[in-house]
């Protein structure tokens, strides 16, 4: 599947209004648009990898679902085209100078029961074992326990139930954390503010209006 194909022609039908989206998404859309055009030019700052936002996408849709008709049926996860657009966005545009991604921080905002856990999930995964960061340290983050655990769990759950993944990547599914041993990365989930020493090479925050600050 040509997933930046479906991206651009997301954000092209956001733009045009075929699709209706907030201002934010609109912005969004000609943003990723306008870029596909700027690095044609000289000067440019940034630049899409058109194999990076691939290799997530694939990542992502080589989960399975955990939950309802979809889990029982052991399908993969699916992804709808504005989450294409989510994550291409996310892990394919780089900076020139350092050859890092573009955006470090980004906010999803969706209503209830549109797949957020899920792709968060699948994301937390793919920024476990597939980002070649050594020493990965993911955590998933909120207010509560419970509330944690609505990213954690499902990722323990795909692990679980993807033993081609696990072996290749070397990934430990335990009841606290998921873990890669050879190098020392971690994904788990954490309530309130981390403590010291943590050093998040990746942090999904659910319900992140639920906090007090930014921090």
């Amino acid at each position: 599947q040509d997933y930046s194909l479906t991206a651009d022609n997301y954000a092209y039908d956001v733009i045009s209004g075929q699709i209706l989206a907030s201002k934010w998404i609109k912005l969004a859309a000609q943003r990723h648009l306008d870029g596909k055009k700027e690095q044609e030019k000289d000067g440019h700052k940034f630049y899409y990898d058109e194999k990076k936002a691939h290799k997530a996408c694939i990542f992502i849709e080589a989960q399975y679902h955990t939950k309802g008709k979809w889990a029982q049926k052991k399908e993969h996860l699916l992804l709808e085209p504005w989450q294409i657009f989510f994550v291409c966005n996310v892990f394919g545009w780089m900076k020139v100078r350092n050859d890092l991604r573009r955006y470090r921080e980004v906010l999803l905002l969706v209503p209830r029961k549109n797949g957020k856990s899920a792709l968060a999930a699948a994301i937390g995964l793919y920024m476990l074992a597939a980002d070649n960061e050594y020493g990965a340290e993911v955590y998933t983050g909120a207010t509560s326990e419970k509330q944690a655990k609505e990213v954690f769990t499902p990722a323990q759950l795909m692990a679980r139930m993807n033993p081609a993944m696990t072996s290749h990547f070397g990934i430990e599914v335990n009841a606290s954390n998921i873990c890669i041993t050879q190098n020392g990365s971690k994904m788990e989930p954490i309530i309130g503010n981390p403590p010291d020493g943590s050093s998040p090479s990746c942090a999904i925050v659910d319900e992140v209006h639920e906090h007090k600050d930014s921090r």
